[in-house]
């Protein structure tokens, strides 16, 4: 199944580590939320992105699928983000936009290296490239999509768009800051131990990189409730972020351009203080993905970060 696909207002359903998790937009100028639901997944259901225990995944679904009345629907879905590789890619001249798909087809495997040998991927023309033809190649792995799209199936919904994550979170945050073409917009989505940053510009996505921060030997131990859990701490964050975005300036850039603005996106205990580190670390603008939580259309309930991606994902249809 191909990314990007066209289809008028699929459900917007997301299935990650902790959750599923569903939205419907009532309009996306304002942003207006009309429901917003979540069931949360039993530990090792999904692990780093793969489905582990499908027959559970099933079961739940089958219920919450009922009750939010979405039975026989069209649905976009999130690729996990541990099986989504962005690269910037020349192309030669001779090449048209309508033969990229099947000139790429061709490439990788030979010319172009992914870490995965059996791909689904979609490719679109890098249009500020003037020195030479590049495009932008978003590729995952299509045994972990169809994982995805046959537990879909398995409960009567019909997978129509395989979306990525920092693309959804990007059409959110554009929502509030509109950014401008020139800047270089940096999102780090943190859950949990884990962290994607992806890099745009131009609003296109030229960067993407999971972290495992559960490596760093800058762990705090974080009560919640009941439980104790390790948590990297503001300053391993940071560290982690210097480097990347020392990569893009020196390793992408030549150190002729740099991220110029830096977004939060999680449910991250400890943001406020982050924030303040990265203000104090970095010369550049730094926030959360949205100036304001997003709130249902009733107003009365405020939605966690934790279903931004999947409100970004719910933008992807709206006109």
């Amino acid at each position: 199944m191909p990314f990007f696909n066209r289809r008028k207002r699929p459900a917007s359903l997301t299935i990650e580590e902790d959750a599923i998790r569903y939205v419907r937009l009532k309009s996306a100028e304002p942003l207006v939320i009309d429901i917003a639901e979540e069931v949360s997944l039993p530990p090792n259901t999904v692990v780093e992105g793969k489905i582990v225990d499908a027959e559970t995944l099933t079961v739940i679904l089958e219920g919450v699928v009922k009750e939010w009345g979405i039975v026989r629907r069209d649905v976009q879905f999130l690729a996990p983000d541990t099986y989504v590789i962005i690269r910037k890619v020349p192309y030669p001249n001779e090449i048209q936009e309508d033969e990229l798909k099947g000139h790429f087809f061709i490439e990788i495997g030979s010319s172009i290296y992914l870490p995965f040998e059996d791909p689904v991927f979609d490719v679109v023309p890098y249009v500020p490239s003037v020195d030479e033809k590049e495009a932008i190649l978003i590729a995952s792995k299509e045994s972990i999509i169809d994982q995805y799209e046959d537990v879909l199936k398995s409960v009567k919904l019909h997978p129509v768009v395989a979306d990525i994550g920092p693309l959804s979170l990007y059409r959110l945050s554009y929502q509030s800051y509109a950014f401008t073409e020139d800047e270089h917009v940096m999102i780090a989505d943190l859950k949990g131990n884990s962290m994607t940053v992806s890099i745009f510009h131009k609003h296109y996505p030229l960067f993407m990189r999971p972290v495992d921060l559960g490596q760093s030997a800058n762990i705090a131990i974080v009560v919640e409730g009941d439980t104790e859990a390790d948590v990297a701490t503001p300053s391993a964050i940071v560290s982690e972020l210097e480097k990347l975005i020392n990569f893009y300036r020196y390793n992408m850039h030549n150190g002729a351009a740099s991220v110029t603005r830096l977004l939060l996106n999680g449910d991250y205990s400890q943001m406020d203080e982050l924030s303040a580190l990265i203000q104090d670390r970095f010369t550049i603008e730094a926030g959360s993905l949205m100036k304001e939580p997003a709130r249902t259309a009733d107003g009365r309930q405020q939605l966690s970060a934790s279903f931004n991606r999947t409100i970004g994902l719910s933008l992807k249809e709206v006109r």
